[in-house]
């Protein structure tokens, strides 16, 4: 009997030791925008709840699809195959917040493949109705696999961070208002995104 439940305890404690989130890297970065959407928040909040159907909102991403049990809510991944000017990457994501009644999603990237420099990376969308429109304010989290990354990341990283996200924003906006499809040739309402705050070095 002891060595069943010595045996249960070292399972639990190896569960939880790889249920840990990656360590934070160099020069952790927090960026958060917002952008107004031209429809009520129940319409736009559908978008979110459509875990893998991402592709349909962001520029970024060629392909995805769920690769889990769970279709959406906490514990809900996504495959995605980025676009062409990511060069093969892909990114597996997990929902690790959901709350329905607030409109807030928070999802972390646990499997990051064929992205160099990058050590963790995850970001949290929430809703916010005002009338018959809806607010959209999300931040970005990242952080550098080593010095030399963390530095060029002050030099040119954060710049396009900021841009691709501002991007992917644009493309909930787009995508909201007029049902259609964001690819990475679409031409989105960038101006329309409002940069929030950039936090920078966060892991000193």
């Amino acid at each position: 009997m002891k060595k069943i439940i010595l045996i249960l305890i070292g399972i639990c404690t190896f569960n939880s030791i790889f249920a840990q989130p990656a360590k934070l890297g160099r020069s952790a970065t927090e960026i958060t925008m917002e952008v107004e959407i031209n429809q009520p928040l129940e319409v736009v909040w559908q978008n979110f709840k459509d875990i893998g159907g991402i592709y349909k909102n962001s520029p970024t991403v060629d392909t995805s699809y769920i690769i889990s049990n769970i279709k959406e809510g906490v514990g809900a991944k996504r495959y995605m195959v980025m676009s062409k000017m990511f060069k093969g990457a892909i990114l597996e994501e997990e929902n690790i917040i959901w709350d329905e009644m607030a409109h807030y999603q928070k999802f972390n990237a646990y499997k990051i493949q064929n992205v160099k420099g990058i050590q963790t990376m995850g970001g949290d969308f929430r809703l916010t109705a005002q009338g018959n429109k809806t607010i959209l304010t999300s931040t970005l989290n990242y952080s550098m696999k080593n010095r030399m990354y963390g530095m060029m990341n002050g030099i040119m990283g954060r710049k396009k961070f900021t841009k691709t996200w501002a991007s992917i924003l644009a493309g909930y906006k787009f995508h909201s208002e007029t049902g259609q499809r964001v690819t990475e040739k679409t031409v989105l309402p960038i101006k329309d995104v409002k940069l929030i705050e950039v936090k920078k070095n966060l892991n000193k």
